[in-house]
């Protein structure tokens, strides 16, 4: 059984019941695979089926598409700061994934398999509900920032990071938020200047 500090970040984020409730923390751990990453590394990579979901415990990840032409394009952030659930809508489809992930910090993971999860959701109902509101906040999130990216200017979406996504403007390297944003990095460069100068 892992040291407890591996979960500490975790339990903090479960309601408050399942949090006290030793059987179910005890089997938490259990089945919970404690994984380390390196900067570059990939979590899953295109054509791969997505069978496991994680939460960060420590890093930054990107997802990223990558197109027939091995063009990439970056649809999304998580990190240890904000939204540490992580997956892909592999996981829901079991179909090959379109999508990677990728690490841009080292750092550390607790990686669930979607057989225990599933376990787990039937006999503890509010973990059910608990992980169903997890997994819908990646994709309400996901939707929101492309609608806002869609909605306004370059200029504007860098002030909307700035005001509510500092993480993101401070921990992920400009081109990865140029090619979010599906602008050049010397670009993205020009107009952050010419904002916040």
């Amino acid at each position: 059984m892992e040291t407890d500090s591996h979960f500490a970040r975790l339990l903090a984020d479960l309601p408050e019941s399942l949090a006290r409730d030793e059987a179910f923390v005890s089997e938490l751990k259990s089945i919970a695979k404690v994984v380390s990453v390196n900067k570059g590394d990939y979590l899953l990579r295109t054509g791969e089926l997505c069978q496991d979901a994680y939460f960060i415990n420590k890093g930054l990840f990107i997802n990223l598409y990558v197109s027939e032409k091995g063009d990439e394009c970056v649809t999304g952030f998580s990190s240890d700061y904000m939204y540490p659930f992580l997956s892909a809508i592999g996981y829901f489809t079991q179909a090959p994934s379109e999508f990677e992930i990728k690490a841009l910090e080292s750092g550390e993971l607790l990686q669930f398999s979607r057989t225990h999860i599933e376990d787990l959701s039937l006999r503890y109902p509010l973990f059910a509900s608990y992980y169903q509101n997890a997994m819908l906040t990646i994709i309400s999130k996901l939707y929101s920032m492309f609608a806002i990216r869609q909605s306004c200017t370059a200029e504007e979406f860098i002030e909307y990071l700035y005001n509510h996504y500092m993480w993101i403007m401070q921990r992920v390297p400009d081109k990865y938020i140029a090619q979010y944003m599906g602008i050049s990095n010397a670009w993205y460069c020009k107009l952050k200047k010419r904002i916040f100068n």
